[in-house]
């Protein structure tokens, strides 16, 4: 998860979202000067700006949202709030008004030839294919991010302003080169050795050890041989997947189906639009321009010279009428191929659009889609008629019905379930929602019947605990063969560490030969080759264990290190320091002076925090967040 929301954090509405604020250090406090807002309604006060409850709501809920596009619909606000994202939200916000205030008081404006120029540059709403600003993928990325165009071109016009003032702080830091050499010298220090593997033949016939040694292994290692609590259940489950087959649909429904959802097998008309955009303040120099164009001048020419735009950021893409920006729609799908529109306002400014090409929109025909229509049709009047049999099912069990006698009434399916354990399924029987089921199951008591439930994709279904069988260690007698194969396994590993180091004890204190050691052992020595610590430059496969073992010997020395089943001897022969005055100190130095930025821009935060007023009010966030906390 965290490398989820890292990623997500690097993007322009994170930043948008969190303001120039890294999440690492968004953690100074709220002291008890900053809890007091009186009978304010507002959710923050920090100087002139405030948090409203919607902003802080908008910005929780975007926040919900990206994390639900990337962990899934199941992620919902309740863990959002566990896991601190709406704490992270407000002290967030509140960094990003602190730091805009402090922007403002210093007098700092972003203009907004800045604003569009910062828009068009960000790689979030640039063509894949092209490279450059995409106005499809900019509408469409706001839309998915939950931003209106005028909020999202404040949040970048605020950013921006924030940014500058971190600039100014954060770019004179510096990091002590000797510092930086020194730690670039000790992660390329590389290391070479040699291992062999301890031949296993030698420990195939481990002697089973006698019973008293067994049973106090047994009873030693508790959990291994623990059978965990399982359950019997009856299960009856009613789904309309299980209906389908049984149902028919007639030509008159299928033609009126077709009918009503002719939209969703038409193909909209596109048009490929171009666009000349001149600022807010810039009406006249619009109309100047599309002056030109009536009287014959080029279009592209026209972007370069009076809007100093290059063809790709003209050239917008294909649209549909529902895509393109809505002040944009009526202009661009009036206009004929090749049509030139008046200057239309935005909120980015003036646009003249061109539609260099159009494609005209097509409708499938009933024959082409007439098996999405049946299934369709087969799967509502399946889930229609599954309502109605819920209904009788939920009553009947409501009359203290039998699941079994119920089931059969309404048509449900019934299944014996014996040895059913938790988070393991429905015993081997393939259910829809298995794992839904059985999380149920073990919140029953024995005897208990739960109600008619339903799973995430409807399937309804009610399930009767007939017998707990309690967690217990399993008698020794009925394990036996599981606790001699334990034991020997151990025991195996056991004896060859123990030569392992012996041997490893020879090469250290006798000065024995390690390729002689393992010919005794009918093994074969292998070279590492240069390595470094994270263990670049060993071969795939060779365990970076033995790398780090490298990194922890004195140069000629060996010893026994464990990697699964293996047992090694590894010995090293070369050690290769990294030369301070030679190493390419500049990436260690960014990663160091990212750091030193962070904390200095923390500092700085804590600093306005005492000069900003900034009050905070939690009933406010209680009222908005609770009740949902406590669903």
């Amino acid at each position: 998860m965290l490398a989820g929301i890292r990623t997500f954090s690097k993007s322009i509405f994170a930043k948008i979202i969190f303001g120039v604020i890294a999440l690492s250090f968004v953690i100074w406090g709220l002291n008890a000067s900053m809890l007091n807002l009186g009978t304010s309604r507002e959710v923050a006060e920090i100087g002139s700006q405030k948090i409203t409850p919607v902003e802080l709501d908008r910005a929780f809920q975007r926040s919900v949202q990206n994390m639900q596009n990337m962990f899934g619909p199941n992620f919902n606000q309740q863990q959002a709030i566990q896991m601190g994202l709406l704490n992270n939200t407000v002290q967030s916000l509140v960094s990003q008004k602190i730091l805009r205030e402090d922007a403002k008081n210093i007098g700092i404006g972003i203009s907004d030839e800045a604003v569009r120029d910062q828009i068009f540059s960000s790689d979030s709403f640039k063509d894949p294919t092209t490279g450059q600003f995409s106005r499809d993928r900019f509408l469409q990325a706001l839309y998915q991010a939950g931003y209106t165009e005028n909020e999202f071109i404040n949040g970048v016009r605020g950013d921006m302003m924030s940014q500058q003032v971190v600039s100014s702080l954060t770019n004179p830091a510096t990091v002590p080169d000797i510092m930086a050499r020194q730690i670039v010298a000790y992660r390329n220090e590389q290391r070479s050795g040699s291992f062999f593997t301890l031949n296993k033949d030698e420990f195939a016939d481990i002697p089973v050890a006698d019973d008293a040694t067994l049973r106090a292994y047994h009873e030693e290692n508790a959990a291994q041989f623990t059978a965990p609590e399982s359950r019997n259940v009856t299960l009856a489950t009613l789904s309309a997947a299980d209906l389908i087959s049984t149902v028919t649909v007639t030509e008159d429904e299928i033609a009126d189906a077709y009918a009503q959802r002719q939209a969703e097998f038409q193909t909209p008309e596109k048009r490929t639009v171009e666009q000349i955009l001149f600022s807010p303040n810039e009406e006249q120099t619009a109309r100047e321009a599309y002056k030109r164009l009536q009287e014959g001048a080029d279009f592209m020419t026209v972007a370069k010279e009076d809007a100093n735009m290059d063809e790709a950021m003209v050239k917008l893409g294909q649209f549909t009428a529902n895509d393109i920006l809505p002040d944009l729609s009526d202009a661009t799908f009036s206009l004929d191929e090749g049509g030139i529109s008046e200057p239309v306002e935005t909120a980015l400014g003036w646009h003249i659009i061109r539609v260099s090409s159009i494609t005209p929109g097509s409708t499938q025909s009933l024959d082409e889609v007439r098996d999405i229509i049946v299934d369709g049709l087969k799967q509502f009047k399946a889930e229609d008629a599954i309502y109605d049999l819920a209904a009788t099912f939920d009553e009947e069990l409501g009359a203290g019905t039998p699941i079994e006698d119920a089931a059969r009434d309404v048509g449900a399916k019934t299944y014996k379930l014996d040895g059913v354990v938790r988070g393991e399924g429905l015993a081997g029987q393939d259910v829809d929602g298995a794992d839904e089921i059985n999380a149920k199951i073990f919140e029953l008591e024995n005897g208990e019947e739960s109600f008619l439930e339903e799973t995430a994709s409807g399937t309804r279904y009610v399930v009767r605990v007939e017998n707990v069988t309690p967690s217990a260690l399993r008698p020794f007698d009925e394990v036996r063969d599981e606790v001699v194969a334990a034991w020997t396994a151990e025991e195996r590993q056991r004896l060859m560490m123990e030569k392992a180091e012996e041997l490893a004890g020879n090469i250290n204190t006798s000065g024995a030969d390690l390729a002689t050691l393992a010919s005794e052992d009918g093994a074969d020595v292998r070279e590492t080759g240069l390595t470094r610590r994270t263990g670049r430059g060993l071969a795939d496969d060779v365990n970076p264990a033995i790398a780090a073992a490298l990194f922890t010997l004195e140069d000629g020395k060996a010893k026994a290190i464990q990697t699964g089943e293996d047992v090694m001897i590894v010995k090293l022969d070369e050690i290769q320091a990294a030369d301070i005055n030679t190493a390419d100190a500049a990436p260690v130095n960014d990663e160091l002076k990212e750091a030193l930025n962070e904390d200095i821009l923390a500092q700085y935060l804590n600093y306005l925090n005492e000069e900003i007023s900034v009050s905070v009010n939690n009933s406010v966030i209680n009222e908005l967040y609770q009740p949902t906390a406590a669903n």
